[in-house]
């Protein structure tokens, strides 16, 4: 008896994960920004960051810290993110246009965004060590 009440806990168990992984997740945050109309915005809470990956990046010298440009395919924006939290953080445009310090998250802090499909963007920070840049892409 004991037997088939732990199959049983089993059985209900392995439903119970099925049921849960076939469930859909929560949507993604609704982008609520396009284009040039993103520019100055902060790109977690305008649903930007949803499709983000790192275009390039740096460390920061002598850390494992790293300075990242980002980009959101869906907004057609950059932006920069460091691994810590500073407001010491901008995304630089190649005509010099720059977004500077938006949020953090305690562990990350990260630029408002640029609308540039075209220009190169970089990311810096600075802070003790001096300033760390990314490549211009």
């Amino acid at each position: 008896m004991k037997k088939l009440f732990s199959q049983g806990i089993i059985v209900a168990m392995l439903i119970l994960s099925a049921v849960f992984a076939a469930a859909p997740s929560p949507a993604a945050a609704a982008v609520t920004c396009s284009r040039d109309a993103c520019s100055g915005k902060d790109p977690q809470s305008s649903g930007c960051a949803a499709d983000a990956y790192t275009v390039a990046h740096n460390f920061i010298p002598g850390t494992s810290t790293i300075v990242e440009i980002r980009w959101s395919q869906a907004c057609q924006t950059n932006w920069a993110r460091v691994g810590l939290v500073t407001s010491n953080v901008k995304a630089v445009q190649q005509t010099g246009y720059t977004q500077g310090y938006s949020s953090n998250n305690g562990s990350a802090s990260w630029s408002k965004m640029i609308y540039s499909p075209v220009l190169c963007v970089k990311a810096l920070a600075w802070g003790n060590w001096g300033t760390t840049s990314t490549s211009c892409v």
